[in-house]
């Protein structure tokens, strides 16, 4: 114990007491704070510089208005036109219950027997390819029986819808048709 204290200063105590009063603020701190417990109400203005955000970890939306306006440059001149894309094909029917085309922009139909609910369109192009869709409804807007229409292709590129009651029954029903391509 003498060669402790004979060590003992008064510089060495200040220094000693010093390390455990900043040591205990540190420890309360980590002990009683949660995180994200500092806030803008905490940070004085101006203490948060640039060297202190990390790269790419702010948004727009975290810069004020005023800010976001400001980064806004004026809108240049419009470019020339570009070429013209290649025109979307779409090809149609409209179908009458009896399976007599009404309307459309096919080449060629097919309604296999009567009450098959079976008909195959042909058009000027191969459309294997392109996409389909069929629905029952009437071709002057009047009111029809519910029904079911699916579409499939053939493998020589025609389309072929089938009408059929409620029950899955093969059944002329009038119906629209489209094919996108």
């Amino acid at each position: 114990m003498r060669r402790l204290t004979s060590h003992l200063t008064y510089a060495n105590v200040i220094a000693t007491l010093a390390l455990f009063v900043a040591l205990g603020g540190s420890s309360y701190a980590a002990i009683h704070l949660g995180r994200n417990t500092v806030g803008s109400a905490q940070i004085k203005t101006g203490a948060v510089g640039s060297s202190e955000v990390r790269n790419h970890s702010l948004r727009a939306s975290d810069l004020s208005g005023s800010a976001r306006r400001s980064l806004r440059g004026q809108i240049g001149p419009a470019g020339p036109q570009g070429p013209a894309g290649t025109p979307a094909v779409s090809y149609y029917a409209a179908v009458a219950a009896g399976g007599s085309p009404y309307r459309g922009n096919f080449k060629g139909e097919d309604h296999s027997a009567g009450g098959s609910g079976r008909y195959t369109f042909t058009f000027e192009r191969d459309v294997s390819a392109c996409a389909y869709t069929a629905s029952i409804g009437t071709i002057d807007g009047t009111a029809t029986e519910p029904g079911l229409a699916t579409v499939r292709n053939t493998t020589d590129g025609q389309v072929v819808v089938q009408t059929t009651d409620v029950a899955g029954n093969p059944k002329d029903l009038p119906f629209h048709l489209i094919v996108a391509c």
